[in-house]
């Protein structure tokens, strides 16, 4: 997916087991047998499309929650992509 606008929306693409591990969490994909790790910011921007967050909702929590002087956008842009290539993610249906 080239273009991601802050309307945006995605979900997971199937079920995942999630566990805490220091420093992030391992989801682990039955699916596809496949372990991925993802830092704090990751987990919460894929739990967050998960619970139907557009990117720019993503974008806004994570301003408030790290107290930023700006939503960091382009940062959760690139987060989505790499959990689309990782087929964590697929773009929402309207």
């Amino acid at each position: 997916m080239d273009h991601i606008s802050s309307d945006s929306t995605f979900a997971p693409t199937g079920e995942v087991e999630i566990t805490d591990v220091p420093d992030g969490r391992v989801v682990y994909q039955a699916s596809r047998d496949k372990v991925h790790y993802l830092n704090p910011t990751a987990i919460i921007v894929f739990e967050l499309c998960g619970a139907g967050q557009s990117v720019g909702g993503v974008a806004d929590f994570l301003k408030d929650a790290y107290g930023l002087d700006a939503p960091p956008t382009e940062a959760v842009k690139t987060c989505i992509r790499s959990l689309l290539d990782e087929d964590l993610l697929r773009p929402s249906t309207p």
